[in-house]
């Protein structure tokens, strides 16, 4: 009897400790880093250029939170069911480049694909039409889990 009781306790201890290991590793679902060469603007935040870390991790109900880091500027994101992208596999980040002015317009992680809503003014808009921006596309590091 007492080595039933044993084994037991032994084998749901060891089931803790791989449910509690396993909802830590989901937490961070994606980990990757970037490179600016240029500051760069994200929504309303201005990146300075350099190097980027980001993660994605689960947020409350069908959300998730997308995370970047850099030495001298942050922002988090929330990321909406809307954004699952099935067919995404690899990481890119997309950047509209107008004269010395870079802005962000989406990212494509594995999973999931983000467009970004630049706001910019009349005279933004128009001055757009008169200099159509190119496009650059900065390399996107993914650590597999």
């Amino acid at each position: 009897m007492r080595y039933l009781l044993k084994t037991f306790v032994v084998t749901v201890g060891l089931l803790l400790i791989g449910v509690l290991s396993s909802s830590v590793r989901a937490n961070n679902m994606l980990i990757g880093s970037f490179t600016l060469a240029h500051a760069t603007q994200w929504n309303n935040a201005m990146l300075p250029a350099g190097d980027y870390t980001f993660s994605v991790t689960r947020g409350q109900a069908d959300t998730h939170v997308l995370s970047v880091h850099g030495a001298k500027q942050a922002l988090s994101i929330l990321i909406f069911a809307q954004s699952a992208c099935e067919t995404c596999r690899n990481g890119a980040l997309k950047v509209a480049v107008q004269d010395d002015n870079r802005v962000v317009t989406s990212l494509d992680l594995p999973g999931f694909h983000l467009n970004f809503n630049n706001r910019q003014s009349t005279s933004e808009r128009e001055q757009l039409v008169k200099t159509p921006a190119t496009s650059e596309q900065v390399a996107v590091h993914v650590a597999t889990n």
